[in-house]
């Protein structure tokens, strides 16, 4: 924000990045609290706990500005549990750099933080009962079918030996492209293996579907960015449109960020279309106005990215943890973290600065 960020973000970002960058659920929850606490404009609060699971664990809403502003900036983090914890790291940033900011009148800014507690607190992708959020956005009358290629690559990938080496042999054999598709698009069936998107709304689809109700998103201009990582090359932050590519959607996205959108169903991301995305949740609202958008930092690659995944699924299927001191489960926990939120000062300079330029973007669409 040109006319809004302090002069002094550079050094903040050289000096202290690493210091947004809690890896415990509950730090990151409490320095978030007292980041919204911190910021003394007009302001609301909500809290969605965590029904039936360890105390504490929840999902935080902030809402910055006017209740009544026309456009509203909404900011998710830990969609996918794991990835929250460089979400959290973000939306603290930017709330510190907003200090005492008076937001344009047409401008509200509304942060979800950790839209998958228990995963984030268990360093998990899914949610306690296996879920990928980012699969449960379907009608559960009609659920997306198996792919028919799907059984055979999962047996050959659980059988491998080397399965780092195996997800490019299947990469190779299918196209990246198609191999994604297949093994990462969505799956109904089996809980316990990763990308299953449940029976039923999770947790996180609960509060998002409340979150458009409470702050009346349907009849609002909603500019969603979904916070993410673990997908793309080394800390590269790339803006993932979802929306089909003759939409609204995707041609205001186009206006906010031009050449940046990266849309899948153009071949144009690093993703590729999947079912059960937040994102169709939103497109509902965005007939004619709006967009949502994935920014999704990359760190070790697709190959590393499904051999830490499955391997975890396997780990959590096999031998689930009777408590986070379990020597096997810091193992895991270990790797998720470290592929999902590298401790890596370069790394989280770079993330952090990616996500102040769409932020500032965004509300200098508004600035008058």
């Amino acid at each position: 924000m040109r006319h809004a960020l302090p002069v002094y973000l550079a050094k903040s970002l050289l000096d202290s990045a690493g210091s947004y960058f809690v890896r415990d659920f509950l730090s990151c929850q409490a320095r978030f609290r007292r980041a919204f606490e911190d910021y003394t404009a007009e302001k609301h609060y909500q809290y969605f706990p965590l029904k039936h699971q360890e105390v504490g664990l929840g999902t935080d809403i902030a809402y910055l500005g006017a209740n009544d502003a026309e456009t509203v900036l909404v900011l998710i983090s830990g969609t996918h549990g794991v990835e929250g914890y460089c979400g959290s790291a973000i939306q603290r940033f930017l709330l510190e750099q907003l200090g005492s900011m008076v937001l344009p009148a047409n401008l509200g800014i509304l942060m979800v933080h950790s839209l998958n507690p228990w995963g984030m607190h268990w360093a998990r992708r899914c949610d306690e009962a296996g879920i990928d959020l980012n699969r449960n956005f379907i009608d559960f009358a009609h659920p997306e079918p198996l792919p028919p290629e799907y059984d055979a690559v999962l047996s050959t990938l659980l059988k491998s030996k080397d399965r780092y080496q195996e997800m490019q042999i299947q990469s190779e054999k299918w196209g990246q492209a198609e191999f994604d598709r297949i093994f990462s698009g969505g799956q109904y069936v089996y809980p316990w293996a990763p990308f299953y998107g449940g029976q039923g709304p999770a947790h996180g689809r609960k509060v998002i579907e409340q979150v458009i109700a409470d702050y009346r998103l349907a009849e609002r201009h909603t500019l969603v960015i979904d916070l993410h990582t673990g997908l793309g090359p080394w800390s590269f932050g790339e803006l993932i449109s979802d929306h089909p590519a003759d939409s609204a959607g995707n041609a205001q996205a186009k206006k906010y960020f031009g050449a940046a959108i990266a849309n899948a169903h153009e071949g144009a991301s690093f993703s590729v279309p999947k079912s059960g995305l937040m994102d169709y949740c939103f497109h509902q609202l965005m007939q004619q106005q709006g967009f949502f958008l994935t920014l999704e930092f990359g760190s070790y690659g697709t190959a590393d990215l499904f051999e830490v995944l499955l391997s975890e699924h396997e780990f959590w299927k096999e031998s689930p943890p009777a408590s986070m001191q379990s020597a096997e489960y810091q193992g895991h926990r270990q790797r998720m973290i470290e592929h999902f939120c590298p401790d890596d000062v370069l790394w989280q300079q770079a993330v952090l600065f990616k996500a102040w330029q769409v932020f500032s973007r965004c509300i200098d669409m508004h600035m008058a």
